[in-house]
């Protein structure tokens, strides 16, 4: 049985210390058989190429098997002074990485399992019934309010010819040593009295370097006044980001762990213990039978604390010191561990939280406010602001003050838009190329022109499915709620239906100007019924329970106030303002261009398309709305095709 036929139980994508724990929690408790596993994992893991380290209950180590594993561990604590503190009911422990990924292959080995020195090319659903992904996150770029920063450190593990270490101690943070306009301290790990791990850690956007960190710790080294001998050196960068890694729309089955699960505190950069928290809640929901795993749950007002406190190191980096200093020296270190454990309650965070030089929070909490207020502002659907707009001048009699803003939105992004399929249709924009899409759109779009002349009837109906499709694909592309294949066509039906319905008189003149002719064998208090927008507020509980977004509630009363304008006017509102803007935003997160980039290229198609126009209303009547949406639909249909496909990749 290879491991592309095999139906697994468990895939594990990744074996470093999150899947390595969750795979000793699911062995703990029973659940896992032989030939059921599955690791994608590139490097066989017969290294040391971390160390972990993390304050815990020795009971819980012995309840969890992690004892058996431990190199060393510490009692008492000293941090930013000489004051060296006990650690009461817990201990600091040290896990190098080959113990714990020796563990890990022993379970696997044991269970037969199917190891793939390679990493996975991209997701499938039907590889395990349950796969754990560990593959390093990708984060939000740094804003004004969300700080990505890095935790970079370089270290040596040095054996001494004089005792100078005390074994029960080791140094948290030590900030003896110039800042130089970071926030920077000395990491110190005594394991007997002549051997010990020196490492400089600094937090901030500049890496520290392996130069620069070979400078503290030689000074360091220099006033023990022993010579020394260098028995290991390690490296590493940790992420600092106060936003949650992005979400890369994984199949229901798959569950990101470690950092790219959200397991990584980001103002100090532990992860193990929470990695480990992680892992006995999922263990649990498989004993349980659980369908839907339970994971570590996240407390959203130590995420706003780590917020501030990045904000404050990516601004004025030279205050973390400062910042430290008074936390430990006037609290009690194991209160602080809780409280960076996030096992706090709010009046023990309010006293922590006061020792602190309060102005640089407030300020940090004043400038996250404003950030989140304009940030909020600009989730706003240009949609909404629109209608709301056609709704104002209409109730003043001067709706034709709508049309100059439709026309300019209708040029500036509603054209362009539909305008860049070349961008990801053609793989380099050679002369040759552009002239067969050209061709290719041409023909496309005269075909839906026959169709419309051979059957009017069916062309409507072959104009309205793919518009539903398309309408619906772009809306929950950029919404990041498109999960089954189904879910764009149920949204894009009930957005155009309760736009049609709404305005079912307009829709019947236009239909007559588009030479279709047919009946609907309803009563008319039924059609009445569903002409109305409580009817299809109703039947919104349906998108809303499936596709579980906000922006479908917001869009939901875009389409409530848009059944007051009327039909080309609510049209136009949408098309532009709701369909163009999502299609661009995902080009512009997709495609390396910026927006100006974009329309520069859509430009040429743009003022194809401005000529069409124009020709077209030179040879009709203005009035004849009908004709136009049956040119916009020969237009569209080629722009759907080409959109389909890049959606698709």
């Amino acid at each position: 049985m290879t491991s592309d036929t095999a139906t697994y139980e468990y895939a594990f994508i990744g074996m470093g210390c999150a899947n390595s724990l969750l795979l000793l929690e699911l062995h703990r408790a029973g659940l896992l058989h032989k030939g059921q596993i599955v690791v994608y994992e590139p490097s066989l893991k017969e290294q040391n190429d971390r160390t972990f380290c993390f304050w815990l209950e020795p009971k819980v180590m012995q309840e969890t098997g992690l004892d058996g594993l431990v190199t060393h561990s510490w009692s008492h604590v000293k941090c930013t002074n000489e004051q060296i503190q006990q650690l009461e009911d817990k201990r600091y422990y040290y896990i190098r990485s080959e113990t714990l990924y020796s563990r890990a292959k022993e379970i696997l080995a044991q269970y037969e399992a199917t190891w793939i020195p390679q990493q996975l090319e991209r997701p499938r659903k039907n590889l395990a019934r349950y796969v754990f992904d560990s593959r390093p996150p990708r984060f939000e770029k740094s804003t004004t309010q969300k700080a990505v920063l890095s935790q970079s450190f370089y270290g040596w593990i040095v054996h001494t010819e004089k005792p100078v270490f005390d074994p029960h101690v080791f140094t948290m943070m030590d900030f003896a040593f110039p800042q130089n306009g970071h926030t920077q301290f000395l990491y110190i790990l005594p394991f007997d009295q002549q051997t010990a791990l020196i490492e400089p850690t600094r937090f901030g956007s500049e890496i520290m370097t392996e130069s620069q960190a070979e400078q503290y710790i030689v000074k360091y080294l220099i006033e023990l006044q022993t010579p020394y001998e260098i028995k290991e050196k390690e490296q590493g960068c940790i992420p600092m980001a106060s936003s949650a890694p992005l979400d890369e729309n994984l199949p229901s089955n798959w569950y990101r762990t470690g950092a790219a699960g959200g397991q990584l505190k980001p103002s100090t950069g532990y992860s193990f213990v929470r990695s480990l928290t992680d892992a006995q809640q999922m263990a649990d929901s498989l004993s349980l039978k659980r369908e839907k795993l339970a994971r570590r749950n996240r407390i959203g007002r130590f995420d706003y604390y780590d917020r501030l406190l990045l904000q404050i190191l990516s601004r004025t980096p030279h205050r973390g010191k400062a910042i430290f200093e008074r936390l430990f020296a006037k609290n009690h270190a194991v209160r602080v561990l809780d409280f960076l454990d996030e096992k706090t309650r709010p009046l023990e965070e309010f006293k922590l939280m006061s020792s602190l030089p309060i102005g640089w929070f407030v300020s940090a909490a004043l400038r996250d406010l404003l950030w989140t207020l304009r940030s909020k502002a600009k989730q706003i659907s240009p949609a909404l602001l629109v209608v709301l707009l056609c709704l104002c001048v209409q109730s003043i009699g001067q709706i034709s003050w709508v049309w100059p803003i439709l026309l300019i939105g209708f040029f500036i992004v509603g054209l362009p838009h539909g305008a860049l399929d070349h961008l990801h249709i053609l793989p380099d924009l050679t002369r040759q190329q552009l002239l067969k899409y050209v061709v290719w759109y041409l023909i496309l779009g005269m075909s839906v022109l026959a169709f419309w002349f051979v059957s009017p009837i069916l062309a409507l109906f072959f104009f309205l499915i793919y518009s539903v499709w398309h309408f619906g694909q772009a809306d929950l592309q950029i919404w990041r709620c498109n999960r089954a294949i189904w879910h764009p066509f149920l949204w894009g039906s009930y957005y155009l239906m309760f736009l049609l319905a709404t305005h079912k008189n307009e829709v019947g003149i236009l239909l007559t100007q588009m030479h279709v002719g047919f009946s609907l064998q309803w009563s008319h208090e039924a059609l009445t019924f569903i002409s109305k927008w409580p009817f299809w507020c109703i039947m919104g509980i349906i998108p809303l329970t499936i596709l579980k977004s906000w922006r479908v509630a917001e869009a939901i009363l875009i389409l409530v106030l848009l059944s007051q304008v009327p039909l080309l006017e609510s049209f136009a509102t949408f098309f532009i303002f709701q369909h163009s803007v999502n299609g661009w935003k995902h080009l512009v997160t997709e495609l390396p261009y910026d927006s100006k980039s974009l329309w520069l290229h859509a430009l040429p198609f743009t003022l194809g398309s401005i000529v069409l126009f124009a020709g077209y209303f030179h040879f009709i009547e203005a009035k004849n709305w009908g004709i136009v949406f049956v040119f916009l639909s020969a237009l569209s249909f080629p722009h759907v095709f080409f959109m389909n496909r890049f959606y698709k990749k």
